[in-house]
């Protein structure tokens, strides 16, 4: 029994890993898969609670985001992807919590979250185990810890993000 958890876990953080196929080019950032896209834009959508965001971009429904991917090439993802971020960079939000569905959801989520940090000024310091890039932890945590946390953590991400958003350049 506990093998076979220990093998989901190790599958699920090799899919976390090797899922992010995006690079970093010229003109920014690609996002090369689909399910990767998706998971950010849901993440996105998910953390755009309370702000004045519309349109098929903040959809809520992932096969939405599955159809558009599709259709679009990989710099047109990261384009997307980036457009979001920046949104969300200037939006304040809510900072209740948001309900995590699984060790994976947080994952992506507090990726993206991460990467939101990375796009803020400088002048913003996000430190601790909570902004860590390393996603192994992130799901280790998240494995033993209780779902309640899981949210009171990802709100308490955004909290910084918002402060620091807040913050005069």
């Amino acid at each position: 029994m506990y093998s076979r958890a220990l093998a989901g876990s190790v599958a699920s953080l090799a899919l976390l890993i090797a899922g992010p196929a995006f690079g970093q080019g010229t003109f920014g950032l690609t996002i090369e898969n689909c399910s990767d896209y998706v998971a950010r834009a849901m993440s996105q959508v998910q953390m755009a609670s309370g702000c004045s965001v519309s349109g098929p971009s903040w959809s809520a429904e992932p096969a939405d985001h599955a159809a558009w991917c599709k259709r679009a090439s990989a710099r047109e993802r990261g384009r997307e992807d980036e457009a979001r971020r920046n949104a969300l960079t200037t939006c304040r939000g809510d900072f209740g919590t948001v309900q995590i569905k699984s060790c994976n959801e947080y994952v992506a989520r507090s990726r993206t979250q991460l990467e939101l940090a990375q796009a803020l000024s400088s002048s913003c310091t996000f430190d601790g185990m909570r902004w860590s890039s390393n996603v192994v932890q992130h799901m280790h945590w998240c494995n033993r810890t209780p779902v309640d946390r899981h949210a009171t953590e990802d709100a308490a991400r955004r909290r910084e993000l918002a402060s620091c958003a807040a913050r005069p350049n």
